[in-house]
Formats: structure tokens, C-alpha cells, sequence
């Protein structure tokens, strides 16, 4: 009897949650019709999206083992938000074995982001040891790290980020202001005005995280999901750990305090909400995304595509600017991976002869794609 009612006041306290946050979402909307919105937006396919943005790398045995399959290759895009660094394995870096598995989250599409090489917290770090400080401690090591790691086996590199999700939540405008746009085109923190983030859009984006203290039925996010799809506009949720209910984190042998357990996720919620959302209409966007930056794996595309749109080679290459080509030459130029090649939706002619592409499964994506010379 006792567990039923414990049970029984966690699912009313949940529901009382998100009542909450789906109200104080319709109190602080602008009355913007759905096509209004997406006309502004410039949507690359012109839908309300869900991104799911999740956080500490020490995470990614989980992501990997419980998310890849989930996730699936250029489907459900997400962002994973990394560290260098082991939280509770005497702060070791990560392993070769762990920053394969991430490039290789990588490779199906999601977006590996930036989180802070030392997972420090932005607000009170900087009031210790100053700005400067942690963008050198927490931002550029991180930079610098990724740069230099590569897969094991493929070689293939990380990506140089361009979104940033807040240690803790915790953020400033001190901060921000150094971070957005010199460094990330988004930072992400939490619960923030109407909860809403629209397409092309750079500076501070909130979001509402589904760990299991926050979210206990996910049945709770379907109001909030179809008001989005009303809007017209795009949801982040963040969450950390994926694992399933009967996994108990004593079998990872970590000293971790009962507040830290908390956070993580089941595959079982994130499916209802994938469901939830393909059933509705959503698209599923990376932040990079969002924010409109079309990135890239193979950096002979990438540098190829900027010369062809005469861009600086630190310039972000925005995805408005490769909705409209036609024709696209990409024989002789050293290209091995057509990531990047989805953003091309009115590509009708595509020239791949002379490559060392092997994996043609992007061009699927390509709507109106007539001929291709391979």
C-alpha cells in the first residue's frame, strides 16, 4: 500500500509539473500563426522540430549502446553535449574506445557538441578566476582536444562545434556575451521565457529536460508537443544518461551522491516521444541546426562548398545558402563523405565521378535529385 501511494503522489506531482510548464508556455507565446512563423524561419524543411540535446560524455557507453539503434542513422538527429573528461572515474580523460564511439555517433548524423572541457561551472567559475580564465580552461582546451582526436579506424575527426549547452544550467550575461557569437552560434541553459527555439537562431536557447525527476510519465509531454506543432516553432529537451529503469548504477561501480543518479532517462520515454512526434509531424534537428549552420564531416566538402560560395574558411556555411543549388560537381576533390549533402534540397544534378565515396545512403535525402554521375 505504501509503495502504491508513493507511486501515485510521484505520477500527480508529475503531471502537476508539466500542467505547469504547458500553461506557462501558452502564457508566454506570441499569438504568431504556424505559417507565419515558419515563412520567418526559413525552415530547411519547413516543420516544427524536437531536438534532443544530452549532456556529459563519461554518458556515452549509454548513448551508444541504448541511443545508436534508437536514434538511427540521419533520423532522429540529436546533439550530444561532451566533456573531456570521466566524472567519476578519478577525472580521467576519455578513452580511445569512448571517442570512437562518439565519432561514430557522429557519422550518423547527430551533432557532438560542446560542453565545457572540464564541466566547469560558467557561473562560478569565472566569479573565482575570471572570464578569461574559463574560456581558456573550459573553452578553448576543449577546442584544442577535439582537434585532436580522430576514430581509431577510419581516422575520421570530430566536427569544430558550433553550439555550447551550460554546465549545471548555469549561465550569465557576462558569459554569454563572450561566448554567442565568437565562439557558438547557441548556448544552451534550461527553463527560459515560453520554452520555444526558433529555426536561424543564434544567443541563449532554453530548454525543458526529461530526466526521470523531471519527467516520470511520459504521456505528460503530448500537450506541450502538439501547442509546439501549433506554433509552429521547435522544442529542446535535455536529458544525460539513456538507460533502461532496471539498469542500477551500482553495476557501474561509481561512488556517485543519490542527487547525481538522477540524472538519466529511459529508451522507453524517449521512444514515446519519437513516437509521439512523428506522429504529430516534427522534424528532429541537431541545435547546430537550429541555429541554421550547415556542418559538415569531410572538410574537402566543407572547404569546397565555402571557396564555391565565396566564404572565409572560418565563415559557418548557413544552410539557407545550399537550399537553392542545382548542380553540384564534386568529382576530383578528394571527398570520402557526403555528410552535409542532406542540406541540398534542390539539388537535381550531382557529380560524384572520381571520389572515394563508398556510402551513398545521404542521397536518399535529396528530394529533387534527377541525375547523378558516379
Amino acid at each position: 500500500m505504501e509503495q502504491l501511494i508513493c507511486r501515485l503522489k510521484r505520477q500527480y506531482f508529475d503531471w502537476r509539473y508539466w500542467d505547469y510548464l504547458y500553461r506557462n508556455m501558452k502564457k508566454k507565446s506570441k499569438t504568431n500563426t504556424r505559417k507565419e512563423l515558419v515563412i520567418q524561419n526559413l525552415s530547411f524543411v519547413k516543420k516544427p522540430g524536437i531536438t534532443f540535446s544530452i549532456d556529459d560524455s563519461f554518458r556515452v557507453q549509454d548513448w551508444y549502446a541504448y541511443g545508436k539503434n534508437l536514434f538511427g542513422f540521419y533520423d532522429v538527429r540529436v546533439t550530444f553535449n561532451i566533456n573531456a573528461f570521466h566524472h567519476y572515474e578519478d577525472n580521467r580523460e576519455l578513452s580511445q574506445a569512448e571517442i570512437d564511439m562518439l565519432i561514430e555517433l557522429q557519422s550518423y548524423g547527430h551533432e557532438i557538441a560542446h560542453h565545457g572541457y572540464n564541466h566547469k561551472d560558467a557561473v562560478k567559475y569565472t566569479e573565482q578566476m575570471g572570464v578569461k580564465k574559463w574560456i581558456e580552461d573550459d573553452i578553448e582546451s576543449l577546442f584544442k582536444w577535439m582537434e585532436e582526436k580522430s576514430h581509431s579506424v577510419t581516422g575520421e575527426k570530430f566536427k569544430r562545434p558550433v553550439t555550447f549547452a551550460y554546465p549545471h544550467f548555469r549561465f550569465n550575461e557576462e558569459t554569454l556575451k563572450e561566448l554567442v557569437p565568437k565562439y557558438f552560434m547557441i548556448a544552451r541553459g534550461h527553463l527560459m521565457g515560453n520554452y520555444l527555439t526558433p529555426l536561424n537562431y543564434s544567443g541563449l536557447a532554453p530548454s525543458i529536460c526529461i530526466d526521470s525527476h523531471y519527467l516520470y510519465n511520459p504521456r505528460n509531454v503530448k500537450r506541450i508537443l502538439k501547442y509546439v506543432n501549433k506554433l509552429g516553432s521547435n522544442l529542446i529537451l535535455t536529458c544525460h544518461s539513456i538507460l533502461p529503469n532496471e539498469v542500477e548504477w551500482e553495476s557501474f561501480g561509481w561512488e556517485m551522491e543519490n542527487h547525481a543518479k538522477r540524472w538519466r532517462t529511459s529508451p522507453q520515454n524517449i521512444q514515446y516521444i519519437i513516437t509521439e512526434a512523428k506522429r504529430i509531424g516534427f522534424e528532429f534537428y541537431t541545435t547546430a541546426e537550429l541555429s541554421g549552420v550547415a556542418t559538415f564531416i569531410d572538410h574537402n566538402f566543407e572547404n569546397y562548398i565555402k571557396k564555391q560560395l565565396s566564404k572565409h574558411s572560418n565563415d559557418n556555411v548557413l544552410i539557407s545558402e545550399l537550399l537553392t543549388i542545382k548542380e553540384l560537381d564534386l568529382s576530383n576533390k578528394n571527398i570520402i563523405n557526403l555528410d552535409g549533402i542532406q542540406y541540398f534540397k534542390g539539388l537535381e544534378m550531382l557529380n560524384l565521378q572520381n571520389t572515394n565515396i563508398t556510402d551513398f545512403r545521404l542521397l536518399e535525402k535529396l528530394p529533387n535529385i534527377k541525375k547523378v554521375l558516379y
